[in-house]
């Protein structure tokens, strides 16, 4: 009985080869050149016809039990290429003959005329011709191929017809090949076009507003020209190497920066220089990002990565104007109207809050709703120095939050040494959080509710006047800040991430603005 393996189609124990069961003997210990192991397999029931031809037995068919032995595969045993036995299938004597394709068959020429009214035959001359090993052709003269009479008969075989054909192909070729030749110029053309508006010299740049100061600081918030290129040299070197941001996957620290080599892969398509005006331009004129790419004629993806990675690299390299300073510091720039307060105003301090787009979530919105602004607002705590330099910008918060809590939660009084005096509003009642600094607070009277007037006493309303005209200061510098449009909301929420950032380059700029409060009043 057969036996074959599981899944395979490989015999494992034998009585003979199917090939030589009829009409030959079993062969016994018979192994080809080109068989390595002697093994017997069987045939797939999906070749059993095929197998039934190849073998062309007569009343036998290829069934389940039919065993072929390797002597009769190409290659030993059967391949994807080759599955079937090819080799000594009429017995080992035979010689195997390689399969070759016949020789073609003469044509006959026909003694008698032709059946169309013309003749094809190459260099043709009228009378006969003699074709060798055939009989003598005699040529109709219907037509004559020496003259210049154009022939109409428009038979596949006919020369003259088939030099017509020609001659129109060629007149077809040379007019695609004008009109191929005209689209290359137009092409050519609109590319030279391209080029043009999209090079340097008509892209938006610095150079073309640099001769007015004025331009400049409406475009950048920086009061010249000069400033911008101060700005740039402080930048330069850091930008250099900058990596973009392009998500998550651009978060990791690269082996060139820790190296200090230059950053790999392709070159920038705008320059350093370009680069810091887009990021000023959206801070300043909050400009939309199709706009910005067709003034500079790159990419609104461009753009996108720009902004993305330069604020927040432009807040690093800033970060240092807004500068804390000493008693000692501030007393070299004290204004008069400072000089009535006890002690040393350390800082004047306010809250500005920035609109932002709704969030869809109830809760999120609850916690940035201000009933103020009747709006989602970002609230900022801004204070100044008696100078009106912009000193402390703390976190956005909320707009539910209010100024107390922003000041509890910014890490404002620890900022704060003994002996300070601190400006602020009415809404600001933080004595108990300056207690323990011991740090005096200003701020206007509140209304008695207990009086039988609610009127001020002339010595309030005097107070009331001169913490007024101080207190004033902080809201000259927020109007600077607001002044940057992208501060004048509503910010979409795909930038809260960044907006912090934005506030410390905007109050940085600020800064390099002209003093806003004189030593003395005009």
């Amino acid at each position: 009985m057969w036996q074959f393996l599981a899944n395979s189609n490989t015999v494992r124990h034998y009585s003979y080869c199917i090939i030589f069961h009829s009409p030959f003997p079993p062969p016994r210990n018979i192994i080809k050149e080109h068989v390595t192991h002697l093994r017997f397999h069987r045939c797939p029931e999906r070749y059993y016809q095929l197998w039934t031809k190849l073998l062309g037995w007569a009343n036998w068919k290829a069934s389940a039990s039919t065993a072929v032995c390797s002597n009769h595969f190409r290659h030993g045993q059967p391949y994807p290429a080759d599955p079937h036995p090819t080799m000594f299938l009429r017995g080992y004597d035979t010689v195997e003959k390689e399969l070759t394709r016949g020789p073609p068959k003469k044509r006959e020429l026909s003694d008698g005329p032709p059946t169309n009214n013309c003749k094809s035959a190459r260099g043709l001359n009228a009378g006969n011709l003699t074709v060798p090993g055939y009989s003598t052709v005699q040529l109709i003269h219907g037509h004559d191929y020496t003259s210049n009479t154009p022939c109409h008969c428009n038979q596949l075989t006919c020369v003259l017809c088939g030099m017509t054909r020609v001659a129109q192909l060629q007149k077809q070729i040379q007019e695609m090949q004008d009109i191929l030749l005209e689209t290359k110029n137009q092409l050519e053309e609109a590319k030279e076009t391209i080029k043009k508006s999209t090079s340097p010299a008509n892209h938006f740049s610095i150079n073309q507003i640099s001769h007015s100061n004025d331009l400049v600081k409406m475009y950048t918030g920086l009061p010249s020209y000069s400033l911008f290129q101060w700005v740039l040299s402080e930048v330069r070197p850091n930008a250099q190497n900058i990596k973009y941001h392009k998500g998550t996957r651009s978060a990791g620290h690269k082996k060139y920066e820790s190296r200090g080599q230059d950053r790999p892969g392709k070159k920038r398509s705008l320059s350093i220089e370009d680069e810091l005006l887009i990021t000023l331009m959206k801070l300043r004129l909050n400009l939309n990002q199709v706009d910005l790419s067709v003034r500079f004629g790159v990419a609104q993806s461009t753009i996108s990565q720009i902004l993305s990675t330069w604020i927040p690299f432009l807040a690093t390299e800033l970060k240092a104007l807004i500068y804390w300073p000493t008693k000692k510091q501030i007393y070299k720039y004290y204004p008069t109207c400072f000089k009535t307060y006890d002690g040393c105003v350390k800082c004047i301090i306010d809250c500005t809050e920035i609109k932002i787009h709704r969030p869809s979530l109830a809760l999120s919105n609850n916690q940035v709703y201000s009933q103020y602004k009747s709006a989602p607002t970002l609230k900022i705590l801004v204070g100044i120095t008696p100078g009106g330099t912009i000193s402390y910008i703390s976190k956005p918060v909320g707009g539910c939050a209010s100024d107390k809590q922003v000041v509890n939660m910014s890490g404002f009084i620890d900022l704060l040494e003994e002996g300070d005096s601190l400006l602020a509003d009415r809404g600001f009642n933080i004595q108990e959080l300056l207690l323990q600094k011991q740090v005096k607070l200003h701020i206007p009277p509140f209304t008695r509710t207990t009086s039988s007037t609610h009127q001020f006493t002339e010595e309030e309303n005097c107070r009331t006047k001169v913490v007024a005209n101080s207190r004033i200061h902080v809201e000259r510098a927020i109007g600077r800040l607001k002044e940057f449009m992208i501060l004048q909301g509503p910010i979409s929420l795909n930038m809260i991430d960044i907006i912090e950032s934005a506030l410390i380059v905007c109050a940085a700029i600020v800064n390099l603005q002209p003093v806003l409060v004189p030593l003395r009043p005009k």
